[in-house]
């Protein structure tokens, strides 16, 4: 049996995984620009800004994983795996603002 190759497992994937990944090459693009930033000496307020936004990014990024998932293995699936789920709840106080952290401008 031959293994399929990447594309094809790229263009057969669900929307919302194609949506995720297209997400992380937006935040992909966004750190590539920020080295290129730093080798350009640009201004350190404006990395800064940008590593704030590839930062936000990445953490959108992680609760659209956090809610894919327990869509799927909590509404899904009839008994679910109490286990994975305790993984889940760390992963979201692991990726919560720490206490006292400025509040997100809800962009």
């Amino acid at each position: 049996m031959a293994k399929d190759s990447l594309i094809e497992l790229l263009e057969n994937l669900p929307q919302d995984r194609k949506a995720m990944l297209n997400r992380l090459r937006r935040v992909e693009g966004q750190l590539r620009g920020i080295q290129r930033m730093i080798i350009e000496e640009k201004p350190c307020y404006d990395v800064l800004l940008q590593l704030s936004a590839a930062r936000k990014a990445m953490q959108k990024a992680c609760i659209e994983i956090l809610k894919n998932y327990l869509h799927k293995c909590v509404h899904e699936v009839k008994s679910p795996d109490y286990g994975n789920i305790e993984k889940l709840i760390e992963a979201l106080i692991d990726i919560s603002p720490a206490p006292g952290a400025p509040e997100d401008s809800g962009e």
